[in-house]
């Protein structure tokens, strides 16, 4: 296979692994890195107590996937002949549908969330 079909495999094979990276912990309640910025702190849990954002966690988990995906593709896609038209097009497909899916699902979530906020301090006093 040629390097630039190898590297097209590798690339969707990635973007499929940092969908699934990124959305797994929501829906397994996965322990990530969570960034908690009223206390300039970071943990690794599942369900932080507090206010805290996962963001960072998932982007970096999600990072580590698509490596992987895309390291591993890299090799095994080099013992393949050519790339058929109807193979790439799979690929692309695939990687189109996990990123619309993920988005998806994340729109969905944020849409039915209702945040609680944090009750005002004792000391503070209005302007």
């Amino acid at each position: 296979m040629k390097r630039q079909e190898a590297l097209y495999v590798a690339m969707c094979l990635g973007i499929v692994a940092f969908a699934i990276g990124f959305a797994y912990p929501q829906l397994a309640e996965q322990a990530v890195l969570q960034y908690f910025p009223l206390e300039h702190r970071w943990s690794f849990e599942a369900r932080p107590q507090g206010l805290a954002m996962d963001f960072y966690g998932r982007v970096g988990q999600a990072m580590v996937a698509w490596a992987i995906a895309v390291i591993v593709s890299l090799v095994l896609a080099r013992r393949f002949k050519t790339l058929s038209e109807r193979t790439a097009g799979l690929l692309a497909a695939w990687a189109i549908t996990f990123t619309v899916l993920v988005i998806m699902y994340y729109a969905w979530t944020l849409f039915f969330r209702h945040p609680t906020p944090s009750p005002i301090p004792d000391w503070y006093r209005p302007r």
